[in-house]
């Protein structure tokens, strides 16, 4: 097993900590990242807190598992809970403010059973990136593999089921937050739960929403569709193939998307046009969807998911010079089987 695929088993608190009891050595880089992204963030002030203390209470019902994971992690790596929950919600709080500062750009497309995403966030997740393989006996036997950090709950980034049900996620800065589920757990419940698409958006459509970003979806029959996600309006496109950046694409909104997304949509959506069934790892390795220093938010890794047969295809780096890793479902979750450039 790789030192990327970090097993973890039992219910969420003992996944969540977990973390720490496999990877020892990278907590005081787990504290420095939260607690320094939380320094850069904007002051806690009157209404900031509000909004917090309305997200803990809704998640407390709508996410609880979600809570029950946040507090394994902050046991494992020292961290005190509410940092941690502060920590995955900075973004909806710097849109609150009038002042994104998630400069995100992630790409993201599902075509014919296929998910895949480039993974641009900040670069100390780099080395905090991992694979982790989450088993939960309340599962009935089902696993979830997914790409994140360490020190994030579940689906940080993207990840399968072992059912084939695959979700990916992209920031999109809104000025519509309000109590909800954060995009986050909402991924991590989707994985744990459905089965396939249409179950998902039924899930979807159930919950209220925090706020921010879309969702891309895809599964073994080869449905696909994006999930627009704002806390007074869920937006859905289904079809062939989706492919979603960091702009809503149903209704703008009155926070603007960083400049490149439009750009990073058109060569996807031409890309999936003229070949719904191209090779999804050349479609990451170009530009401009692979992304490099000095921009703030570089492609950290690139992962393709396959619904139809569970395989999982991962660059832990930029895809366009990063050698792929693959992984195959077997009895126990998934084993990486070998690598490709």
């Amino acid at each position: 097993m790789s030192a990327l695929l970090v097993p973890l088993s039992g219910d969420a608190y003992a996944r969540g900590r977990g973390q720490a009891e496999a990877c020892p050595d990278m907590a005081g880089a787990v504290r420095e990242a939260i607690r320094g992204r939380l320094a850069e963030g904007l002051a806690p002030d009157a209404r900031a807190r509000r909004f917090l203390d309305a997200q803990r209470e809704a998640t407390s019902r709508l996410a609880p598992e979600a809570l029950a994971e946040i507090e394994g992690i902050a046991d494992g790596f020292g961290l005190d809970p509410e940092e941690v929950f502060a920590f995955l919600h900075l973004g909806c709080l710097a849109d609150l403010a009038r002042t994104p500062a998630d400069r995100d750009g992630c790409s993201a497309f599902s075509s014919l059973g296929v998910v895949a995403k480039n993974r641009d966030f900040r670069p100390e997740h780099r080395a905090l990136q991992r694979l982790f393989l989450h088993r939960d006996p309340a599962w009935g036997g089902g696993a979830v593999l997914c790409l994140g950090s360490l020190g994030a709950p579940g689906a940080f980034s993207s990840g399968i089921n072992s059912d084939g049900l695959a979700v990916a996620d992209t920031q999109i800065a809104t000025a519509d937050h309000g109590p909800g589920i954060l995009r986050y757990f909402l991924m991590s419940r989707l994985l744990a739960r459905c089965t396939s698409v249409e179950q998902a958006l039924a899930e979807i459509a159930a919950l209220p929403h925090a706020g921010g970003g879309a969702l891309v979806l895809g599964d073994a029959s080869g449905a696909a569709a994006a999930v627009e996600l704002r806390h007074r309006r869920v937006d859905i496109r289904r079809g062939a193939w989706v492919a979603q950046t960091n702009h809503f694409t149903a209704a703008p909104d009155p926070l603007p998307p960083p400049s490149h997304s439009t750009a990073r949509l058109a060569v996807l959506e031409a890309a999936l046009a003229a070949d719904p069934a191209c090779d999804p790892r050349a479609l990451l390795a170009t530009q401009p969807l692979c992304r490099h220093a000095p921009d703030p938010s570089p492609t950290l890794a690139g992962a393709v998911w396959n619904c139809r047969d569970r395989s999982a295809w991962i660059a832990d780096g930029p895809p366009c010079s990063t050698r792929w890793a693959r992984c195959v479902a077997d009895g126990r979750g998934w084993r990486e089987v070998h690598a490709s450039a």
